[in-house]
């Protein structure tokens, strides 16, 4: 079942007893020490809502170009975003690096081979961005005065010169978690807040070429995109779903595995050069990107204005924070937006709803 940390904010699919009663979708303080997780969708796209809280309030900030109190404010809700991807990223980094958390359906030698070949010989901004269902490849490069010809690629840099020369004396885990390590290493650096600009180029562009390389060496059935998988919520039979049998099967032979210590293969370097993977997410996943992102933005600022000691601000938060819930339930009603798309008027420290 899908299980969701208070803590981190942070989605795992977990083997949980039937007498546990928990249910899927449920919400738990933190993930047991020693639980076994399985990585899959949503849980790297749940990260998404955390970056679009902050680019979308880098937009916002560009509106008020000489007013120094807002642009203090407005940072504020950045760091608070911030301080969420911290949580989520540090344990997603920690769990895959002691073997507690797995990608599932995912090959990561061959993710090795796709981030090594990322960073020496690049990838088309063009297809990234058409893949992912994004514009920020294309619109970073655009941006800046080096130039890569008609067709820019985009080369994965690590932080840590060094990681590029001595890749292949890692296992391909402790290689996703030296890359998981890269991207939170740059989150808490200071200078990648600049501008959305400078933030899209360090950091969010990492992150979206982790998802890409992620989505590139996985079995598709654990996309989460086939239709019979939205909607991921207590009341539904999750366990007749393509994707929730494929991640029970995989966890199941994990758990066995791990019991019986079969020793882990250090696999060679797989060299994937131009490979193009048959990436064909939906296209609710590009209008979650274009309209939830905002609305995260103005979820973010209201949960401010409830903070504040006045009576009048408390309400006026609290009724835009009840809008957009109502705004989110119709985006997924009508098709616009998937049943199991981030509500961003969910509450860390209390109902999901206000």
């Amino acid at each position: 079942m899908l299980l969701k940390s208070l803590s981190t904010n942070n989605r795992f699919y977990a083997l949980v007893a039937t007498d546990s009663g928990l249910n899927n979708a449920d919400t738990i303080d933190e993930f047991p020490p020693g639980l076994l997780l399985g990585v899959a969708y949503p849980c790297l796209e749940d990260g998404l809502n955390d970056f679009a809280v902050i680019r979308t309030t880098f937009e916002t900030i560009d509106y008020f170009p000489d007013d120094e109190s807002m642009r203090d404010e407005l940072m504020s809700i950045i760091d608070e975003a911030r301080d969420k991807l911290i949580r989520r990223l540090t344990e997603l980094r920690d769990r895959i690096a002691d073997s507690t958390a797995h990608f599932l359906g995912t090959d990561l030698a061959e993710y090795r081979g796709y981030a090594m070949n990322m960073v020496h010989r690049g990838y088309p901004r063009r297809n990234l961005d058409s893949m992912m269902k994004l514009n920020v490849f294309m619109t970073v490069a655009a941006q800046e005065e080096a130039s890569n010809g008609p067709e820019p690629l985009f080369y994965y840099a690590f932080r840590d010169k060094t990681l590029t020369g001595t890749s292949s004396d890692l296992t391909a885990r402790q290689f996703v978690a030296a890359m998981f390590s890269d991207v939170l290493d740059a989150v808490q650096d200071p200078a990648s807040y600049g501008s959305r600009h400078i933030f899209d180029r360090d950091v969010f562009q990492k992150f979206i070429a982790m998802m890409f390389i992620n989505y590139a060496t996985t079995d598709p059935i654990f996309y989460g995109t086939h239709k019979a998988d939205y909607g991921v919520s207590a009341d539904r039979d999750m366990d007749n779903t393509p994707l929730h049998r494929a991640i029970d099967a995989q966890l199941r032979e994990i758990e066995a595995r791990m019991l019986a210590d079969v020793p882990t293969v250090v696999a060679p370097e797989i060299d994937t050069a131009w490979a193009e993977p048959d990436i064909n997410l939906p296209q609710e996943w590009a209008n979650e990107e274009v309209v939830v992102g905002p609305l995260a933005s103005i979820c973010a600022a209201a949960r401010r204005l409830v903070r504040l000691d006045t009576p009048d601000a408390v309400e006026l938060g609290r009724v835009v924070l009840a809008n957009v819930a109502i705004l989110i339930d119709q985006l997924k009603e009508h098709g616009i937006i998937g049943e199991s798309a981030y509500d961003p008027t969910s509450n860390n420290n209390g109902p999901a709803r206000p």
